[in-house]
């Protein structure tokens, strides 16, 4: 419908292959770029030594939470 509002796409932001002794930097710059709204922060260990810096904000993180875990259905509660 034309009165629809369409939201932008929700990226977290995110650094590859990075070593070690960068990590701070590359958080504090991610930080930096997000400002006040930053919820998440993930670290994780790839290859050959490199890591992968991704910053979330809370929203960025609910739109992906909703995106892995499909709407519960009619019925799938407790008793």
């Amino acid at each position: 419908m034309p009165t629809e509002e369409k939201k932008p796409a929700v990226m977290t932001e995110k650094v590859d292959g990075i070593p070690l002794y960068l990590i701070p930097k590359a958080i504090a710059d991610l930080i930096k770029k997000k400002g006040e709204s930053v919820f998440h922060i993930f670290v994780e260990r790839k290859f050959h030594h490199r890591y992968t810096v991704k910053v979330e904000t809370f929203d960025e993180h609910a739109e992906r939470v909703r995106q892995e875990e499909p709407a519960p259905e009619e019925g799938d509660g407790h008793g």
